[in-house]
């Protein structure tokens, strides 16, 4: 007589795969001592950008100054007139290659967009 064949185990169930593991990951820690202007100075810049503290320090260390602040509701509600207005200077070119008339129209859109960009630049300064 023979001994019976014992059936396999079930395969076991794999788990899904978690957060996959970073390509350059920050496993050092460093202590640093800043005075209070230069914490402020960091703090102020991480809320501007939306940035961290350790990526704004991270950034100085890579030699990319982090100037540019996060744009305001009222920036982006600018932008999106600009890229309105963009539309419609194609629109207008369009129909100039197909022989209308569009030249006002096109100088009142290509104002409009001088205005804009002026007023973004003077946000930005």
């Amino acid at each position: 007589m023979t001994a019976p064949v014992p059936s396999p185990a079930p395969a076991k169930k794999q788990r899904a795969p978690g957060r996959p593991k970073a390509a350059a990951p920050h496993n050092a820690t460093i202590q640093l001592r800043l005075d209070q202007r230069q914490l402020a100075q960091v703090t102020k810049q991480a809320q501007q950008t939306g940035l961290s503290r350790s990526a704004i320090i991270r950034a100085a260390l890579d030699g990319v100054q982090v100037l540019q602040a996060a744009p305001t509701a009222e920036q982006r509600e600018q932008y999106r007139q600009l890229v309105k207005l963009a539309t419609n200077l194609n629109q207008l070119v369009v129909l100039a290659r197909v022989g209308q008339d569009v030249q006002q129209q096109a100088r009142t859109t290509l104002d409009q967009v001088q205005q804009l960009l002026a007023t973004l630049h003077q946000g930005a300064v």
